[in-house]
């Protein structure tokens, strides 16, 4: 019923062009919070995380369901706001989308039935490695990168990234 007005008004270049900028400037606002309150040198470990700033964070994943919006992204800000270091909050961002994915990917499989008996395992299987060591390259570049610059430079990336493709529509 939503359906077809979500993706009417979300799923579209504008749209997800809003959604980079805006998410831009949530974590350029982030980092200067963090700046401003002197939470730069927070110690706060995973295990630490009380229920209700796990539940926040999860509840931030909610809002990368608009496109141009990120997953990892919105978790790694909340973990900012719970008082994560940039290493970790990046490393409980990829702990939540190893859970969120690995279960979304296995609805998908349930839901497929038959369909996915005739997929051969061998290229599944391969693939499902190749995406493994890629995820864990890419988490430790972004924790190099946010450990060293801090959410800016992903920030200025959304933004400039969203010029070009209004550019590249106009």
């Amino acid at each position: 019923l939503l359906d077809d007005i979500i993706e009417e008004k979300l799923f579209n270049p504008t749209s997800v062009c809003i959604a980079l900028v805006a998410g831009g400037i949530l974590m350029l606002g982030t980092e200067y919070w963090k700046k401003r309150s002197g939470k730069e040198q927070s110690e706060l470990s995973l295990h630490e995380l009380s229920i209700s700033k796990c539940l926040m964070i999860g509840f931030l994943q909610c809002i990368a369901m608009w496109p141009g919006t990120s997953r990892s992204m919105m978790t790694i800000v909340g973990g900012y706001y719970a008082g994560l270091r940039p290493a970790l909050a990046a490393e409980f961002s990829f702990l939540l989308g190893l859970i969120t994915l690995s279960a979304a990917s296995g609805y998908k499989a349930l839901t497929m039935g038959k369909a996915l008996l005739i997929l051969n395992a061998g290229p599944l299987l391969f693939g499902i490695i190749v995406a493994t060591i890629s995820a864990a390259l890419a988490v430790k570049f972004l924790v190099h990168v946010l450990t060293r610059y801090g959410l800016s430079a992903f920030a200025y990336y959304r933004i400039v990234l969203a010029g070009g493709i209004l550019l590249a529509l106009s």
